[in-house]
């Protein structure tokens, strides 16, 4: 009999948990003459390879495909997928658990078009629905069109949202088969992925998935999401830099000190392009991302960039140190200023003057500053526009805020 349906499932440990209970509903509530299966076991180093060579013994239509090392969701599945025999190819997690139900019904439910999904969800990023591909049957014209899942998203998710906007862009029909709900199927879900000793910083590799898609797909909400809903400023090689953010940069510029700089907050590190070439600079930022961001910009040769927290960082002698919109978001931020006079010749800071509480959101944790909390510096002010003026603009309908701009050097 002709192979109608290929089940591929990937596998990464968890056998008696979740790998066992998943095939044997399938055995139990499948009709097996005419389905393939196909196990892509990668980095299993418990009872999984003596099970599936049981199986072997059980199952005509099995195929095992065995890698020693942990491969992600996306390479696990496309090395299932490059195995198959049918033109119906079903990519099924190994944390499911097929339901009560007459033989079969499940496939037929699920055989609607080009790819099928029992969960559709709405991506953010794509603007469009997409299906989650714990339990999902495509046919193989789509592969062969598209190609396989984006093995660039590792583990962490996201290539089912990449695929489903692919196939789209392709022409296929997307059918959502859940039928509200009443699918004969139960999935765990994220079985694997949360488990710890299985799969470490989940949502932190989730996260980096979502920018890697963003990049592509919605620069919009890329740079939305890097600045942590505009807690900081975000801009890339390249980019043109606002005026007020450009305008402090220069004025830094100017009232350097000496070739060993630090900047704390760095963000993307797009303020190192406003600076000589020859100085040593070295960017700290609290966000890990952030940094990696930094760093793939090669702003400058010397530039350095460090995932940091300032409260344990252990800061060296610099010449010349720099924190622009730092302070107010730091609970004991006038206690990290005169540790930082501690560390430097030269301490050039920018803070939002007498800001009131909720006016630049959650992010700011210290209201109400003004020149009297920061004794011995000397001052200037940048207005909502980016105009630097040695007095405060009247805060009106034209100048909604100011910042203070602020240098104190070791006499």
């Amino acid at each position: 009999m002709t192979i109608q349906y290929t089940i591929v499932i990937p596998t990464y440990n968890n056998c008696e948990k979740y790998l066992k209970p998943c095939i044997d509903s399938i055995i139990k509530w499948t009709d097996m003459a005419d389905v393939e299966l196909v196990i892509s076991a990668n980095g299993c180093i418990d009872n999984t390879s003596r099970y599936l060579h049981y199986l072997e013994t059980s199952i005509p239509n099995l195929k095992v495909v065995w890698n020693d090392e942990p491969l992600g969701f996306a390479k696990a599945t496309n090395e299932g997928i490059k195995a198959t025999s049918a033109s119906k190819i079903i990519l099924l997690n190994n944390d499911t658990i097929l339901l009560e139900q007459p033989k079969n019904r499940w496939l037929n439910m699920l055989d609607k078009g080009d790819v099928n999904y029992v969960l559709g969800q709405y991506s953010e990023i794509t603007k469009r629905r997409f299906g989650i591909f714990f339990c999902a049957l495509i046919d193989c014209k789509v592969f062969n069109t598209i190609n396989f899942l984006n093995e660039d998203y590792g583990t962490g998710g996201c290539e089912d949202i990449e695929f489903c906007l692919k196939a789209e862009q392709a022409g296929f029909s997307l059918v959502d088969c859940g039928n509200n709900g009443t699918f004969p199927i139960y999935h765990k879900a994220e079985g694997t992925m949360l488990d710890p000793s299985l799969v470490q910083n989940w949502y932190d590799k989730f996260l980096l998935n979502q920018l890697k898609l963003a990049e592509k797909y919605n620069k919009e909400w890329y740079y939305w999401r890097l600045s942590n809903n505009y807690e900081r400023a975000i801009f890339l090689k390249d980019d043109t830099v606002f005026p007020r953010e450009t305008q402090r940069y220069e004025w830094a510029n100017e009232n350097l000190f000496g070739k060993n700089v630090l900047e704390i907050g760095c963000s993307t590190g797009y303020g190192v392009q406003f600076f000589p070439s020859d100085i040593e600079y070295l960017g700290l930022d609290y966000d890990p991302i952030i940094v990696n961001i930094a760093k793939n910009q090669q702003w400058l040769p010397t530039a350095k960039f460090e995932w940091a927290d300032i409260n344990s960082y252990e800061l060296g002698q610099y010449d010349t140190i720099i924190a622009f919109e730092v302070i107010e978001h730091l609970d004991n931020g006038l206690e990290i200023v005169k540790l930082l006079q501690s560390h430097c010749k030269v301490l050039l800071i920018t803070v939002p003057h007498n800001e009131p509480k909720g006016f630049w959101g959650e992010h700011h944790k210290l209201h109400g500053l003004t020149e009297a909390d920061f004794p011995d510096f000397k001052f200037e002010y940048i207005d909502e526009h980016g105009n630097i003026t040695s007095h405060l603009r009247a805060v009106d309908q034209n100048n909604s805020c100011n910042l203070m701009i602020c240098r104190w050097e070791n006499a």
